[in-house]
């Protein structure tokens, strides 16, 4: 394109100067070398129109390429549209799965706070059954001392029978020594010491007796006390096997519970891989969104490039189309002059001339002030921030007081949109960078 601009003003000066030197000629020069002349610079104008040609030939081609960068650009929004949605897709399902992922934390909450009460259900039923263990192997220990009680009266009473079979037989020989004493009354004295004596048996036979019958009855009273302990034995047996079938039957509800927290976890663990895989798609989604909007400001810079040289190439247009009619009236003149003689010559000339003189148009100069650079501004590159100043947007205070309409009107001589200035925050960079230049904050 520069190339095209150059070519362009060559050929603006080349046609001054032809026009200058035709004017020249007019004044100078007689017919014939006119002529002469003329026939020069009209081959050299048919060059310059044939490169005028190829200069029109070369912006075809260029607004071809501009068209398919259109298309490009068409296509990457495209992308760009379809891919936002699929991004709101899938914040859509992320927010889904941050939910189920809530209610299944709420939800294991409640399984973690019911498991602890099944543990501490389970400690107690430990403790009691602790207890009861305790309480049957006290019981088991009584019963046997009872069973050694029991085994031990009946020894005692065994022998105890024993003693009083051995003084019933006492007394049958007492019996049998009174038949003999009857039998020997004759020996008086002698029955009287024998009766003495059966008399001192007799009473200490009589207090063994008494001694031994109070003896049976303690054993007596004993023995029907430790009755009833085997008649509780088997209650106690049955309520400890009920105990025990509990607790097993509890411990199996509580590994249900544990397997069935377990599956939980593993679900809820499958649940957090699949939120890290979605949340590295997101990024992946959202690297390739960046590189995407990356392209697109490339491709608005391309654009707006190409309009600028659009823009260009209809104003070298307009000024092809205004040497052509110069040149056309530079022929009219010499032929006018060809056809009236060289009497008025040099009056003519210095008329054609006149005609002859271009008018270049003049940059617009902003009156005294300072000047920014706009390129520093984050979005805004040398493109645009020569357009801002053909605009006549020199400052980083001019942006910085933009209303909504001025963002408008500016995104359509920019060919951009106004969401990307937005976007891009021109106005805050533009008073953040005057505030840093000039330390007055806006």
């Amino acid at each position: 394109m520069t190339m095209l601009i150059g070519q362009m003003l060559g050929c603006l000066i080349v046609a001054a100067g032809i026009g200058g030197a035709i004017g020249w000629f007019l004044r100078n020069l007689s017919a014939a070398s006119l002529k002469q002349q003329y026939l020069e610079l009209n081959s050299a104008l048919r060059s310059k129109e044939q490169a005028l040609g190829a200069a029109l030939y070369d912006l075809k081609v260029k607004a071809s390429a501009m068209q398919m960068l259109e298309s490009n650009i068409i296509a990457a929004e495209t992308l760009a549209y379809s891919t936002q949605q699929e991004l709101s897709t899938r914040d859509a399902r992320l927010q889904a799965l941050q939910e189920e992922l809530a209610a299944r934390t709420q939800r294991v909450t409640v399984l973690e706070a019911e498991e602890a009460a099944v543990r501490r259900r389970a400690s107690e039923y430990d403790t009691a059954t602790a207890v009861q263990s305790e309480d049957a192997q006290q019981l088991k220990l009584i019963r046997q001392a009872a069973q050694q009680t029991l085994e031990s009266n009946e020894q005692e009473r065994h022998s105890l029978q024993c003693r009083v079979a051995e003084l019933d037989a006492t007394v049958a020989e007492a019996d049998q020594l009174r038949a003999r004493v009857e039998e020997l009354e004759p020996a008086q004295g002698r029955v009287h010491w024998l009766e003495v004596q059966l008399s001192d048996q007799d009473a200490e036979h009589r207090a063994a007796l008494h001694q031994l019958n109070s003896q049976l009855a303690e054993r007596d009273r004993r023995i029907s006390e430790l009755e009833p302990v085997p008649n509780r034995l088997p209650d106690h047996n049955a309520a400890l096997k009920q105990w025990e079938m509990k607790y097993a039957q509890t411990l199996r509800q509580h590994e249900a519970q544990i397997s069935t927290l377990q599956q939980q976890l593993a679900a809820q663990d499958q649940l957090r891989a699949q939120l890290l895989l979605d949340k590295q798609l997101l990024d992946q989604r959202a690297e390739r969104i960046d590189g995407l909007n990356h392209r697109i400001q490339e491709l608005e810079a391309q654009q707006q490039g190409l309009a600028d040289q659009a823009k260009t190439a209809g104003k070298a247009q307009g000024e092809i189309a205004l040497l052509r009619k110069r040149l056309v009236e530079v022929r009219a003149a010499l032929r006018i002059k060809t056809d009236r003689g060289a009497a008025g010559l040099p009056q003519k000339a210095r008329q054609s001339g006149s005609q002859l003189s271009l008018e270049i148009e003049q940059a617009k100069v902003v009156k005294g002030g300072p000047k920014d650079d706009l390129s520093k501004i984050h979005g805004i590159g040398p493109t645009f921030a020569r357009t801002l100043n053909k605009m006549g947007l020199h400052t980083f205070v001019q942006i910085a007081r933009w209303t909504p309409e001025d963002i408008d009107k500016v995104a359509k001589k920019l060919y951009t949109a106004p969401d990307r200035i937005k976007r891009d925050k021109w106005i805050d960079e533009a008073k953040k960078l005057h505030e840093q230049k000039y330390g007055q904050q806006l």
